[in-house]
């Protein structure tokens, strides 16, 4: 199944053109084909800094990736999606949490190999300080639950809050809850039952015309047999009951056999961890994941040259000839994760790469916007006239002139502090420790050891490039090379990796 993705364009200033964009644009349909990724939309914002997360398109698109539309968000290079680490840190976590990754046309790599880590420990911690957070909520939460009140959030349907803020019904609604499971048990289209809904004045808790999916939260509420779930725990006895529990388990099951009657089942498509990082050492173009049949009828998962990807087309008009073989996805995956992984292990190595981090955010504490020092300059020079008419005065030289531009100086340094104020709040650094990036390595490690053990995934902001020739793997990782210590690229060897008995196509 074809992934889809998202094209992210932007230039900066009134001094790049409209060129600049269509080049991007073209760049990153190039590496779309060539990772037979399909693109369905395109976003750009013309004359906007990647220092700010205000960027109209940009907030489109991180919206839209909710909708679960798209797989990718390719961008021309990564500086195009956010020059600040931080902000780039945030929004590709949220990206990810819809399930969307940001790929690089023209790079796998951010500024300096260094930086990538950074960014990840960023990610990670911000997931850490959320987690302990969502501890101290959930322990709020469930002082309520226990003593039965209501948590927050929309009311549901047939319910009202009484002066304990617990749930009681509501005279007016709740009588229509049992109706609405009986008409559906007993046959009735959900189109009727939204229309009867309507066409009485009926509304939703939002105060919404009801329609399917308002209906279906109704239907699959546990709330109406009185048991209320938070956190994967039932609380009994939390509301007054609408329907029994028999009313609820029957609903249930005549939902599950309508799925299973439409039997749309979705074909998943394989995940393929390395996409956009791997690259055939014959002919230098990305390699793609596929899959094939052997003739016993087993699939296999393999990843495959680009240049065999539309035969006919590309490979004919780019005059392409590679004779490189396909390579098992399994054992290469599991290959580079377990690379990665005993890097990790090494205390020496893990300390090395906490330096680096660390001399990366010293670099970026210490640079100032273009805005900011610009504007620093002009405090300087209004000081330098500020400071002669105060010593005009105090030598004795008064007149309304002076006093008029001491008074307008004052007020021109006074804006133009808050502005620097507002620009050093938008590119606001949070400091991490070398010890808290050093705890960060250390927990990632810990969780590739257990039995459940982790994916590839953990471990892609370390990973920079793999390069594949005759069962060489080249891994190209995040970091600078330390004699001894940390080596780049890994080198290592998979014996047995071709998939000779696959389908030819």
């Amino acid at each position: 199944m074809t992934k889809n993705a998202v094209i992210y364009a932007r230039f900066s200033s009134d001094k790049q053109r409209e060129e600049s964009i269509d080049g991007q644009i073209r760049e990153c349909r190039t590496f779309a084909e060539a990772n037979e990724i399909t693109i369905i939309n395109t976003y750009i914002d013309r004359a906007m800094s990647a220092r700010t997360d205000q960027r109209p398109s940009f907030l489109q698109m991180v919206k839209d990736s909710a909708k679960h539309l798209f797989d990718y968000v390719i961008v021309y290079q990564l500086d195009r999606f956010s020059r600040s680490r931080y902000d780039s840190a945030i929004y590709k976590h949220r990206l990810k949490k819809n399930g969307v990754k940001v790929l690089s046309a023209k790079e796998n790599i951010k500024d300096d190999p260094s930086g990538i880590l950074l960014e990840s420990v960023i990610e990670g911690m911000a997931e850490y300080y959320s987690a302990e957070l969502s501890q101290k909520v959930k322990r709020g939460m469930t002082e309520n639950l226990l003593e039965r009140k209501w948590i927050g959030g929309v009311l549901p349907f047939g319910y009202k809050l009484n002066e304990n803020s617990q749930l009681e019904i509501d005279a007016s609604t709740g009588p229509l809850v049992p109706k609405i499971f009986d008409a559906c048990l007993h046959g009735k289209k959900i189109t009727e039952i939204i229309s009867y809904m309507n066409e009485h004045g009926y509304h939703t808790a939002r105060g919404n015309k009801f329609s399917r999916n308002s209906l279906s939260r109704i239907i699959n509420n546990l709330i109406y047999t009185g048991t209320f779930t938070w956190s994967n725990t039932e609380y009994p006895n939390y509301a007054p009951a609408l329907i029994t529990k028999e009313q609820y388990t029957a609903m249930q099951n005549l939902l599950e056999s309508r799925k299973k009657s439409h039997n749309h089942a979705r074909v998943v498509s394989p995940h393929y961890a390395l996409t956009g990082k791997i690259y055939c050492g014959e002919c230098g173009l990305p390699m793609t994941g596929y899959c094939g049949k052997s003739h016993t009828g087993a699939t296999y998962y393999y990843y495959r040259c680009s240049s065999k990807n539309n035969k006919k087309e590309k490979s004919n008009r780019e005059n392409i000839s590679c004779n490189m073989k396909n390579i098992n996805r399994d054992k290469l995956e599991k290959l580079v994760l377990d690379t990665t992984v005993s890097i990790l292990k090494n205390p020496d190595a893990v300390k090395c790469i906490a330096e680096q981090c660390m001399a990366v955010q010293k670099a970026e504490l210490e640079n100032k916007p273009t805005e900011q020092l610009r504007l620093e300059s002009q405090i300087k020079d209004i000081e330098k006239r500020l400071k002669n008419c105060v010593n005009a005065v105090e030598n004795g030289l008064i007149s309304q002139t002076i006093t008029n531009n001491i008074a307008t100086y004052e007020k021109q340094l006074a804006e133009l502090h808050s502005q620097i104020d507002t620009i050093k709040l938008e590119n606001r650094i949070i400091p991490i420790t070398e010890e808290a990036v050093i705890y960060y390595l250390n927990e990632l490690t810990k969780r590739a050891t257990k039995k459940d053990g982790c994916s590839l995934e953990t471990f892609d902001d370390f990973i920079r490039r793999v390069v594949v020739k005759d069962g060489q793997i080249d891994i190209y990782y995040n970091y600078t090379p330390v004699p001894n210590i940390l080596e780049n690229p890994a080198v290592k060897m998979l014996r047995g990796s071709s998939e000779n008995h696959l389908v030819t196509r």
